[in-house]
C-alpha cells in the first residue's frame, strides 16, 4: 500500500505542476500568433504590408579598408517574393520567404581621392514561416535554417513599426527586433478555462468534499474532537513525506529501492507481497 500511496501522491503532484508550467506557455496558432490559455497573446497579422521591412548595418574591416553594408529584410506572418533579379553564384532568395539578407562589399583601392571597389554580394534566405517557432514567453519568434536560426524578438512600441539589427555575433545565430503595436500583449482569443485549470477545480472540490464530510461523520457519529475529527490524519500528516517518496520512486524509474544485506524479512521487502 506504501507504493500506491507514494504512486498516487506523484502523480497528483506531477499534474499540478504539469498544469501550472502549461498555463504560462503561449501557444502557437499561425506563424506570428501564439495564445496564452487566458486568451492573451500575441497577434503581428495587423502590422503585414505589401513590402519588406528592412533594415541596415554598417561594418569596418581591415582597418578602415573594407566596409561591409548589410541589408535585413522582414516580413511577418507569411511568405513574399523578394522578386531579387540578381543572377550572382550563391544567391537562395529566389523563392517567396519572411526573412532574407543582402551583402554589399566595399574595399578601399584609393585612399587619396577615398575610391572604392563596390562588390554586389549574394542575397541569403534567413527563414520562412514553414519552419517557425514562438519561444514559450511569447516575446520571440526563431526562424529555423537548418543548422542556423534566425531570432526575431518582438517588442511593444507605441511607434511605426521598424526593424532594428540586435546582434550578428553568432553567424547561425542572428538576432533582430521588430518594433510594433502588434507585438503587444492583448486579448486574442475569447478566454477559456484551461484543461489543466479544470483538473485542479476538480480535485481540490473533491478534496474539500471529503474533508467536510469526513469531519462532520467523525465529529457527530463517532463523536471524535481536536485533531482526531479529520479523516485520515495519518496519511495528511505524512502527505509531504509521501510526495517526496513519490518523486524519488518516479526518478528510481518506478522501482522499490535495492534491498540492503541483512536477514531476510517474511515478506520480502522488495516483493510483491509487501506492495
Amino acid at each position: 500500500m506504501d507504493v500506491v500511496k507514494k504512486l498516487v501522491a506523484f502523480i497528483v503532484t506531477l499534474a499540478y505542476l504539469s498544469s501550472a508550467i502549461a498555463e504560462d506557455i503561449c501557444v502557437q496558432k499561425g506563424p506570428c500568433s501564439c495564445v496564452f490559455s487566458n486568451g492573451t497573446g500575441i497577434d503581428l497579422s495587423a502590422a503585414v504590408k505589401p513590402t519588406f521591412y528592412q533594415v541596415q548595418t554598417y561594418e569596418s574591416r581591415k582597418n578602415g579598408t573594407q566596409f561591409e553594408l548589410q541589408t535585413y529584410y522582414f516580413h511577418p506572418c507569411f511568405d513574399v517574393d523578394p522578386k531579387v533579379n540578381s543572377t550572382k553564384e550563391g544567391d537562395t532568395c529566389g523563392k517567396p520567404l519572411s526573412i532574407c539578407r543582402h551583402v554589399n562589399t566595399m574595399d578601399l583601392i584609393n585612399a587619396t581621392t577615398d575610391t572604392f571597389k563596390i562588390d554586389t554580394g549574394a542575397y541569403n534566405y534567413l527563414g520562412s514561416t514553414n519552419f517557425t517557432k514562438f519561444t514559450s514567453d511569447g516575446r520571440s519568434i526563431v526562424y529555423a535554417n537548418g543548422p542556423s536560426e534566425t531570432i526575431v524578438l518582438l517588442v511593444c512600441a507605441e511607434t511605426e513599426s521598424n526593424l532594428q539589427v540586435v546582434s550578428l555575433k553568432e553567424p547561425d545565430q542572428i538576432v533582430l527586433q521588430f518594433y510594433s503595436p502588434e507585438a503587444c500583449l492583448r486579448q486574442v482569443e475569447e478566454f477559456g478555462r484551461s484543461f489543466g485549470s479544470t483538473l485542479c477545480i476538480i480535485f481540490f472540490s473533491c478534496v474539500i468534499f471529503y474533508l467536510v464530510v469526513g469531519v462532520l461523520t467523525r465529529k457527530f457519529l463517532m463523536g471524535a474532537t481536536g485533531l482526531e475529527v479529520v479523516p485520515n490524519l495519518a496519511f495528511w500528516t505524512e502527505l509531504p513525506n509521501l510526495v517526496r517518496d513519490g518523486w524519488l520512486f518516479a526518478i528510481n524509474g518506478f522501482k522499490l529501492p535495492t534491498r540492503g544485506p541483512g536477514p531476510v524479512t517474511t515478506p520480502d521487502p522488495n516483493g510483491y507481497d509487501s506492495i
